[in-house]
C-alpha cells in the first residue's frame, strides 16, 4: 500500500502558507528533513512534495544509507521514515541510530500500515509522531509543521 496520498491536480503546487521562521531576521527558514522509504515511488513522490513546500529534502532508502545523509546533514531537523523498510530493518532502527549520531532529540515522524499495540505505544516519545497509511498530503505537511514547531 502507497504511504502517501497527493492532490488531484496538474502541476499546482500545494502550498501550505505557513513556513518555519528564523528568529532573527524574521524570514521562512529551512527546514532539513531526511526522508527514509524503500519503496522508490513513494519515496520520489514524498521528496517532491516536500521540496515544492520548500523543505531541504535528502532521501535514503536503507537505515545505512540514512546514517551516511546524517553525517553530510548535521543540521537535520526531522526524520520521516516508513516503519517496515527492506532487510528486516523499521523506522524505529532508523530513528535511534540516528538520533545516536547526532547526539540529540531529533524530531521524526513514522509512517505506518501497522496497527499492533506495539505501534500504538510509541506516542509516548514527544519528538515522535505515528501516521497511519494511507496519509494526504495535507496531513502530512500539517504534522511536519507541527512538530518543527514544538
Amino acid at each position: 500500500m502507497n504511504a502517501l496520498i497527493l492532490p488531484s491536480g496538474h502541476g499546482v503546487r500545494v502550498h501550505s502558507g505557513v513556513a518555519p521562521r528564523s528568529v532573527a531576521s524574521g524570514r521562512p527558514a529551512v527546514a532539513h528533513v531526511l526522508l527514509v522509504e524503500d519503496d522508490a515511488a513513494v519515496r520520489n513522490a514524498t521528496k517532491l512534495l516536500l521540496k515544492s513546500e520548500g523543505y531541504a529534502v535528502e532521501s535514503a532508502e536503507s537505515l545505512a544509507e540514512a546514517v551516511q545523509r546524517a553525517q553530510a546533514m548535521p543540521q537535520m531537523d526531522l526524520v520521516l521514515t516508513d516503519y517496515h523498510l527492506g532487510r528486516g530493518e523499521s523506522g524505529l532502527d532508523v530513528v535511534a541510530a540516528l538520533r545516536a549520531r547526532l547526539g540529540r532529540p531529533l524530531k521524526a515522524v513514522l509512517i505506518t500500515g501497522d496497527t499492533s499495540a506495539a505501534v500504538r505505544e510509541l506516542r509516548a516519545d514527544a519528538q515522535l509522531r505515528v501516521a497511519s497509511k494511507p496519509i494526504r498530503a495535507e496531513e502530512l505537511l500539517e504534522m511536519l509543521r507541527e512538530l518543527l514547531r514544538a
